[in-house]
């Protein structure tokens, strides 16, 4: 099996500095100092017996904080990846390399993830408490490592794009978090702005009419709640409690009309609302991948003396 080229000389450079190994410590150990914090915080009494909920929250808040830095790491590691290589005066020279657009993509792109696959293993142990006292299922452990990646290589795809497009490294990063936030919180800003437009209308309807009569009715908010499919968190977070309640979080939030009634269609599939939140952030990172391919692509055309060199057959 052929390895990555790109993949190897970024892994081979990034096992010879001693930040990484430290970053890994002070992460492993905020980790385990949380997961003693909510222990020790849930005692009951001088027996020091744990309450069952403790165990579960302690996996929750885990795996919510895991979410929470990947989205904070993520974007370090990658937007600097191309936008280094301008940096450092070395980015013609590896576009002028025997190897594709998308192997060097890739490339950047996995040998990040590798470093937060390591972050999420050093994490283990501490979320492994869980499992010890018998809180937690082991299926939960295969589904939060499936999501964590899918997030992971979404907001990594991001960061590669950004990085590709400008040139300077903080400038980079700074772009990569404001379009994971457009992702995480402009959704939700975008339908909770749709409903609070569609109730205040209705409301205004209501009062400037004289035949109505009794409660007021829920707000018709159609398909609208599907915009939150763009958001990694709902299917990160539904995947947990579906798993764990065997109900997932969103389609109790559509069904219930909390937020105005969704399109009959909608409710029904928030039934497994993780499946296709999970295949809409796959889908928006392979796009997001084709971006960053295309933008290299143009760069070379631009330049005839950055077309790739042809190896000899």
């Amino acid at each position: 099996m052929k390895i990555n080229p790109i993949l190897k000389k970024e892994l081979l450079l990034g096992s010879r500095s001693i930040k990484f190994p430290i970053a890994l410590m002070f992460y492993s150990g905020i980790m385990a100092i949380v997961a003693l914090a909510i222990l020790a915080g849930s005692a009951s009494g001088f027996s020091g017996s744990v309450e069952f909920s403790a165990l579960t929250m302690v996996f929750f808040v885990l795996a919510f904080m895991q979410l929470v830095l990947i989205c904070i790491i993520i974007p370090i590691l990658t937007a600097g990846s191309i936008a280094g290589e301008r940096e450092r005066q070395t980015l013609d020279l590896l576009l002028t390399a025997p190897v594709s657009s998308l192997t060097i993509v890739l490339g950047k792109l996995f040998s990040s993830m590798c470093n937060v696959i390591l972050f999420v293993v050093s994490s283990l142990p501490a979320m492994a408490i869980a499992f010890i006292y018998g809180g937690i299922q082991w299926r939960f452990l295969f589904v939060f490592l499936a999501e964590i990646l899918v997030s992971a290589f979404f907001c990594g795809t991001i960061g590669v794009w950004v990085a590709s497009v400008f040139k300077k490294t903080i400038l980079s990063i700074i772009m990569t978090m404001v379009i994971e936030l457009a992702f995480f919180v402009g959704t939700l800003a975008v339908v909770g702005s749709i409903y609070a437009g569609k109730n205040i209308a209705l409301m205004t309807a209501m009062s400037n009419s004289t035949t109505a009569a009794g409660s007021m009715p829920a707000v018709q908010m159609g398909w609208f709640h599907s915009i939150l499919l763009l958001n990694p968190a709902t299917g990160f977070v539904d995947s947990l409690l579906h798993t764990y309640t065997g109900i997932g979080c969103m389609h109790e939030f559509l069904s219930g009309g909390v937020f105005g009634t969704s399109a009959p269609g909608l409710v029904a599939m928030s039934e497994h609302w993780y499946v296709f939140s999970f295949i809409v952030t796959a889908a928006l990172g392979v796009l997001f991948i084709f971006l960053t391919v295309r933008h290299l692509d143009m760069m070379c055309k631009k330049d005839k003396f950055l077309q790739p060199v042809k190896k000899k057959k």
